[in-house]
C-alpha cells in the first residue's frame, strides 16, 4: 500500500492560544522551508520541479507554482527562466529587505522608529567601541568631514551613512539588516528634521561626540552619546517640537 504524502506538523496549534495559518498552500510552503532548515536544500540549489513537489504532497501543480511565488516575493526562492527555481543566498539582507515596505505602510511607523533606534543604536555603538579595529578610522574621519560640508540634499544619504558604519562595526549582519530595513523612514524623517543649517549643525556636533567615544573605545560614553542624539532628534520631529 502506497503511504500517504508527508503532512508538516504545526506545533503551536496544540496550545489553543495561537492562531497559525494552514492549508495546502501554507504546507507547500512550509516543506520547502523545512527542506533548507534541514539541509536537505542549501543556498543555490535548485528546488525538485513542480511536478515532484506537486505529487509529493498530494497537491495541485498550480498550488505548487502559487506557493513558490510567494516565496520568491520573500526572498526565499527565485524562478530562473527556463531553469526552474532556486534557493537564494538567504543572506539576511536579502531575506528582511521586504520589511522596508511593512515599516512604511504601518500607521505612526516614524514614532516607532525612534524607539527601535532607541533600543538597537546606543548599544551598537558601545559595540563599535569595543570592536573597533586600529586601521579602521579613515571611513569614519572621512564620513565626519562630508557631514560638515553636507547641504539638506546630501546631508541624509551621508547621516543613514554614519550610523550604518557604526553597527557594521557590531559584525552583526541581522542587526545590520535591520538596520537597513529602516533606511527608507529614516529618510522620512531626515526631511523634517534636517531642513536648517541649524539642525544639521547640531547634528555634526553630536555625530563627532559620538565617534570621539567610539576612537576611545569607550563604550559607556558612546552609548550615552547616541542616546542624546536621538532623544534630540526626536523632539525635533514630534508635533510641537522645536
Amino acid at each position: 500500500m502506497t503511504a500517504p504524502p508527508p503532512r508538516l506538523s504545526h506545533p503551536h496549534r496544540a496550545s489553543g492560544s495561537v492562531k497559525t495559518v494552514s492549508g495546502p498552500l501554507h504546507d507547500v510552503k512550509e516543506h520547502v522551508v523545512n527542506l533548507i532548515l534541514n539541509g536537505e536544500l542549501s543556498p543555490g540549489d535548485a528546488l525538485p520541479a513542480e511536478r515532484e513537489l506537486a505529487t509529493r504532497l498530494g497537491v495541485s501543480r498550480p498550488l505548487v507554482r502559487e506557493a513558490l511565488r510567494s516565496l520568491e516575493a520573500v526572498n526565499i526562492v527565485e524562478s530562473r527562466r527556463g531553469a526552474g527555481t532556486y534557493v537564494t543566498d538567504l543572506s539576511p539582507e536579502f531575506l528582511l529587505a521586504p520589511l522596508s515596505y511593512a515599516f512604511r505602510l504601518v500607521r505612526g511607523s516614524e514614532i516607532d522608529l525612534f524607539e527601535v533606534r532607541r533600543f538597537l543604536e546606543p548599544q551598537a555603538a558601545a559595540m563599535a567601541a569595543l570592536h573597533l579595529p586600529e586601521d579602521d578610522l579613515s571611513e569614519l574621519d572621512q564620513l565626519l568631514d562630508e557631514l560638515d560640508a553636507s547641504d539638506q540634499s546630501t546631508f541624509p544619504e551621508l547621516d543613514i551613512a554614519f550610523h550604518e558604519w557604526i553597527v557594521r562595526r557590531t559584525n552583526n549582519r541581522l542587526l545590520l539588516s535591520v538596520i537597513r530595513g529602516i533606511r527608507d523612514l529614516e529618510y522620512q524623517v531626515l526631511a523634517v528634521t534636517a531642513t536648517s543649517a541649524e539642525s544639521r549643525l547640531l547634528s555634526g556636533v553630536e555625530h563627532r561626540t559620538i565617534a570621539s567615544a567610539i576612537r576611545a573605545r569607550d563604550p559607556e560614553r558612546a552609548k550615552a552619546a547616541m542616546l542624546l542624539h536621538l532623544a534630540r532628534v526626536e523632539d525635533q520631529f514630534r508635533p510641537g517640537k522645536a
